[in-house]
């Protein structure tokens, strides 16, 4: 199993309890802006967060194909400032997936994001062979394409035109190898 908590340097990764799903959701919703050109940013029912609360740590191990995990991101002196959502060997064997990374506004472009990985990573490693980390990305939201990029996600594999809202999105999706 992932740790349900783990340390970095400046930040504190816990598992949510199935109270917080409000937490989740209100982390998410102040992204909400970022909607104009990611349609991933739309509004979601609470319903949804106690969905990914529930299916959280359900894995019986970390080996396990599409082992989900769901945790809190917050300063060492308690404040919390975002979410990441990772699955283990999904969509690959050997392969961390990062369905969503939800980092507050005022919390973005502080060196936080950067942490969030490098650290998301070794934690993953710590119970999984992990050899590389995937993710998607919209082309149109220029500022999360240019984090992802930073962080080494440099391998564009699919290019995936998708309609919503009546407008057209393009969806990348991109990977990064770990050493060995």
């Amino acid at each position: 199993m992932l740790a349900k908590e783990w340390k970095s340097e400046n930040l504190l990764f816990s598992a949510f309890n199935i109270n917080e799903s409000s937490l989740a959701k209100s982390i998410f919703d102040s992204n909400l802006p970022v909607q104009a050109f990611d349609p991933t940013f739309k509004d979601w029912s609470l319903g949804e967060y106690e969905k990914l609360i529930g299916s959280s740590d359900q894995a019986s191990s970390c080996r396990e194909v599409g082992a989900f995990y769901f945790r809190k991101i917050s300063t060492q002196d308690g404040t919390i400032i975002g979410y990441i959502q990772l699955e283990l060997n999904a969509p690959h064997l050997h392969t961390l997936w990062v369905p969503m990374l939800c980092i507050l506004p005022q919390y973005q472009q502080r060196g936080f994001g950067a942490e969030i990985i490098e650290s998301t990573i070794n934690e993953a490693r710590s119970c999984a062979d992990i050899q590389r980390v995937g993710l998607n990305v919209y082309a149109e939201n220029i500022k999360a394409f240019r984090f992802w990029f930073k962080q080494g996600f440099t391998q564009l594999k699919a290019f995936e035109p998708e309609f919503e809202f009546g407008k057209e999105y393009n969806s990348l999706v991109l990977y990064r190898e770990l050493e060995a």
